[in-house]
């Protein structure tokens, strides 16, 4: 069974990737493209795609709510995927309050893209693993202490590995040594409680330190 696509963003070359990201599913068939956001709702009801995959700038919240909120209006049952490089929770909940089915960072890797697709066309809630347990957690207020426990040097350090950075490019970055920066790493988690890098990823996403 094929679960028929929309492809939506602003970018060509952008859409140029995603098509070859998505090739090697061979379930997932792409009918068509919308070459600019506000143009979705219009290609969406003109193709009746199963998954509509939506490009939003992180810079563009508005445009990208307008958007989604124009195709649920119109397609209460639509299944949106939101693909952003935005980790800031509260813009994440404002999409998935908006009506978007599936939320992907543009860093993850594109297997999680394809997952997100074939989940939202069964029917259910795909949330990028980097930002679903930051959500949960968030909700809960389990993420560990507050971030005003931090010095502003521990915030950057925090801040670099939490992007994904090594331990070597986050001492470049901040002009340190690396062993230093073993140092701050393992201080910052002592004092957030915290054990290990993901937890201190799920940490930086759900206080708003990476937005």
């Amino acid at each position: 069974m094929f679960i028929k696509l929309l492809l939506a963003s602003d970018y060509t070359m952008v859409r140029e990737g995603l098509r070859l990201l998505l090739r090697p599913a061979r379930e997932i068939k792409l009918i068509g493209e919308a070459e600019h956001l506000p143009e979705t709702p219009k290609k969406f009801q003109e193709l009746n795609p199963d998954v509509v995959l939506l490009d939003i700038p992180a810079f563009d919240r508005s445009t990208g709510l307008r958007t989604l909120g124009h195709i649920v209006q119109t397609s209460p049952d639509a299944r949106a995927v939101v693909l952003t490089n935005n980790q800031d929770l509260s813009y994440a909940r404002s999409m998935l309050a908006a009506g978007a089915r599936g939320y992907v960072l543009k860093h993850s890797p594109s297997r999680e893209l394809i997952q997100a697709v074939r989940t939202t066309a069964r029917g259910k809630k795909f949330i990028d693993p980097r930002l679903g347990d930051a959500l949960a957690a968030h909700a809960r207020g389990e993420i560990g202490a507050k971030p005003s426990r931090l010095t502003q040097r521990e915030m950057e350090v925090v801040r670099d590995l939490a992007r994904g950075h090594t331990n070597a490019q986050t001492a470049l970055h901040l002009n340190l040594t690396v062993r230093t920066i073993e140092t701050y790493r393992a201080r910052i988690l002592r004092k957030l409680h915290l054990h290990n890098r993901a937890e201190l990823v799920h940490y930086a996403i759900a206080h708003g330190l990476l937005s």
